[in-house]
């Protein structure tokens, strides 16, 4: 398939718009087939916002729906051009959006979205319109695993062992430092040189660890090696407002995928530990971050709450919080328009939150990977898949009044069923940037 030049956008059945004379929309919502992505357009259409969503031809399959298309709250859709292979050409397209159709805000939900759009963010101000994100300056940064660490060790936070490997050859000494599995992570998570997104990974051995920092490097990356923790991942989202936090959630992540660190597909609000809350409220305003963000922690067999990492946007787990009692995503409409943003004292304890097809993958990955960092037996494997569904109730994407985004996300994980023997990956079933 060819590069999309522009957008190709379409009107859902049954909207009209506010403004005589002049479609326009309050906020244009990116990366649709996210479950970020979903649970605000969700939360801007029940606030009576107009919302447009816009998703890559790339994550478009003909033969699957893309979540947010099929949502009620969704007055428009659009597909644009492929941001991994050509950046400017997104970003030309949501402003050739924007400029055809008013829209006061659009909200990337991934690095590699917010990557394109970083360097045209005072075009889309020429036309009205505010990139929903933090200040450039700032975001360098929450971005950056390296200069966020520096930041920590100078407040006193506790981070595991950090060692930075800018070529291969800085492999060799590792197991001097470190006792093996340890994690490798990207400095960044969006390099100039990969069409996907980054992620944190284990290495077992010298050759494993020299193997994943050439395919880094060579992608413009450098990384961050680190000993393995495996305690329990938990994390805080808050909302900053001129330094002050108005709102936060804490959950524990029960599983993820992939499995070392990635989006979470089980989940659990909790109350704010008190040995991570207040390091994390100093963090982020050291860092000088306002709006929506997350802090992330694995404890170590001390019970130490150890500091992961910054998510300087909005992430994949949005929806426990929502459901929990705090609308972050309408928080950051409010934000971003100038608007008051009243102080959440409290959220619902005990939520328990699952993304279905996630867990299939967890599952799935499990079975390949046995032995390694994170994984279980297959036994038990089995056991803690089926017995979950006797006791969650709540799903990612499931709303009694928004029903044919879940459908759709059934189809996706039958899809990926079907074909898991195949070779040709199902569109919205590989690793998106939804942590």
């Amino acid at each position: 398939m060819t590069e999309m030049p522009t957008a190709i956008s379409s009107v859902a059945p049954g909207t009209k718009n506010p403004v005589p004379g002049r479609e326009s929309y309050d906020v244009l919502v990116l990366e649709a087939g996210n479950r970020q992505s979903l649970a605000s357009v969700r939360s801007f259409g029940r606030a009576g916002l107009r919302v447009a969503v816009a998703e890559s031809y790339a994550e478009c399959d003909p033969d699957l729906p893309v979540l947010g298309f099929r949502s009620r709250y969704a007055a428009r859709h659009v597909v644009l051009p492929n941001y991994a292979i050509d950046g400017s050409a997104f970003a030309d397209a949501v402003i050739d959006f924007v400029r055809a159709y008013p829209t006061r805000v659009v909200l990337p939900t991934t690095d590699g979205v917010i990557a394109a759009l970083i360097p045209y963010r005072d075009r889309l101000a020429e036309l009205g319109c505010t990139l929903a994100l933090a200040p450039d300056p700032v975001l360098e940064v929450a971005n950056d695993k390296d200069r966020t660490l520096a930041i920590a060790r100078e407040l006193g936070i506790e981070f595991p062992p950090t060692v930075r490997l800018d070529r291969v050859a800085d492999v060799a000494g590792l197991a001097a430092t470190f006792a093996f599995p340890v994690v490798l992570k990207p400095t960044s998570s969006w390099a100039s040189r990969s069409p996907v997104r980054l992620q944190a990974v284990e290495a077992v051995n010298e050759a494993e660890a020299a193997r994943i920092v050439d395919r880094y490097v060579n992608a413009g990356a450098s990384v961050l090696a680190q000993p393995w923790i495996g305690g329990r991942r938990e994390g805080v989202t808050m909302f900053v407002v001129d330094g002050d936090v108005r709102a936060h959630c804490a959950h524990v992540v029960h599983r993820s995928t992939p499995a070392l660190g990635g989006a979470s597909v089980l989940r659990e609000t909790v109350p704010a530990p008190c040995d991570i809350y207040e390091k994390s409220a100093h963090l982020v305003k050291a860092i000088g971050l306002e709006g929506l963000c997350e802090v992330e922690y694995r404890r170590d067999s001390a019970g130490r709450p150890l500091l992961m990492e910054v998510n300087a946007r909005i992430v994949g787990n949005i929806e426990s919080a929502v459901r929990s009692g705090i609308d972050f995503p309408l928080m950051i409409w409010l934000w971003v328009t100038g608007q008051q943003i009243d102080p959440v004292d409290g959220y619902r304890i005990g939520l328990r939150t699952r993304w279905l097809r996630g867990d299939m993958r967890w599952l799935r990955d499990n079975f390949l990977r046995m032995g390694r960092p994170d994984s279980v037996s297959r036994t038990r494997a089995l056991w803690l898949f089926g017995s979950e569904f006797a006791r969650t109730r709540f799903y990612d994407g499931l709303d009694g009044s928004d029903i044919r985004p879940f459908i759709a996300e059934l189809r996706t994980a039958a899809a990926a069923v079907r074909h898991s023997r195949e070779s040709r990956p199902i569109a919205g079933d590989e690793d998106r940037e939804e942590n």
